[in-house]
């Protein structure tokens, strides 16, 4: 994975495997969650690709790469864009000696009311089949909220 992480805490770019193997090492328990979101700004959209290091009661951490491209103007690609970067990311976590996320957050809506659904099946499974546990709406807030507003 060629994407650069950084810690939302201060900023600075990090190493991130020997990172989340440090981060992991200090605590028990941590739940791990990855999600991302993009915005298209003029002629740009722009992803946010989050992990979500959560310590229970005690807070948690966040890592991010966010990166801008040209315009993607059909919604389905930018959309499932955002789950590949996802489960890329944990493949890569992964193959990496890093536990596997306690859930991949899909920022789709599952009212049908809203555009996003209509990947919002395909996405699930997407996710499932690669063997990881999918979240969304509402119940996906932690790695997506955040990514949102890195977007932005």
């Amino acid at each position: 994975m060629d994407r650069k992480f950084q810690s939302l805490t201060n900023g600075a770019y990090i190493d991130l495997i020997p990172y989340l193997e440090t981060k992991l090492a200090e605590a028990d328990n941590i739940r791990m969650y990855i999600g991302s979101d993009s915005q298209t700004i003029g002629e740009k959209t722009v992803y946010a690709l989050v992990i979500v290091l959560h310590y229970g009661n005690s807070g948690g951490h966040v890592i991010y790469s966010k990166r801008t491209l040209p315009k993607v103007v059909n919604r389905f690609t930018r959309l499932w864009q955002e789950v590949e970067d996802s489960v890329e990311l944990a493949q890569y976590l992964e193959s990496n000696g890093i536990c596997k996320p306690t859930f991949i957050d899909v920022d789709l809506n599952p009212d049908p009311r809203y555009g996003s659904n209509s990947l919002l099946r395909a996405a699930l499974g997407y996710v499932e089949g690669s063997g990881y546990t999918p979240r969304c709406k509402p119940y996906a807030i932690s790695a997506t909220y955040i990514a949102d507003k890195i977007c932005k």
